[in-house]
């Protein structure tokens, strides 16, 4: 029985952490995706999209590839940790702001 219920409790916690992210993001509409990316993504990736020189390197949003080949739960980590030149925003934005991030860019 123990067993059974620390079991159960495990995969509660797992289904938390999964699903917390998509669930926040319905806090942000497409406007307020947009406020956040504007604000902390586009001074590097452009307002389209397209990375400017600081970024150089980076994949551009807009690319129907990209948009194919990259989920929503893959943006969302590399906005938290990061990846090449780019510094994860973990702690500077609220896990709300990453995933409303991590949907705009879906949406480009």
């Amino acid at each position: 029985m123990t067993k059974k219920l620390l079991r159960a409790g495990a995969a509660l916690a797992l289904i938390t952490i999964i699903a917390t992210p998509l669930l926040l993001a319905d806090s942000y509409d497409g406007a307020g995706q947009r406020l956040v990316y504007d604000k902390k993504c586009a001074m590097c990736h452009g307002k389209h999209g397209v990375a400017k020189e600081t970024a150089s390197g980076s994949a551009s949003f807009n690319d129907p590839e990209w948009q194919t080949q990259t989920d929503l739960e893959t943006i969302i980590e590399v906005v938290k940790k990061g990846k090449g030149k780019m510094k994860g925003f973990t702690g500077k934005l609220s896990e709300e702001e990453i995933v409303a991030v991590a949907k705009y860019l879906k949406t480009m």
